[in-house]
């Protein structure tokens, strides 16, 4: 995990988890309405940011995957995985 990543995950609570063969990016979040733990992970085949919570797992038809665990970090994430401006010379 980046250094960049580390202090994301710090700033939200976040424990990192080892990356596995499927997901890179790997950080534990605590339900806040339970004890239940979730994974919130960059898929490293698509590089989409996903949850292992009910809320992303059980989308419903016609509507976009999402969670409130990634709707919180997704504007640090996306700042995170911006691509890097080049500025031509004139």
């Amino acid at each position: 995990m980046s250094n960049s990543l580390t202090i994301i995950a710090k700033n939200h609570g976040l424990t990192a988890a080892p990356d596995n063969a499927t997901h890179t990016n790997r950080m534990q979040i605590k339900s806040a309405s339970s004890n239940r733990l979730y994974i919130i992970a960059q898929s490293k085949a698509t590089g989409e940011w996903q949850c292992s919570c009910p809320g992303w797992i059980m989308k419903k038809a016609g509507k976009e995957r999402s969670c409130k665990h990634l709707a919180t970090m997704l504007p640090d994430l996306m700042r995170l995985s911006a691509p890097k401006l080049k500025i031509k010379a004139v």
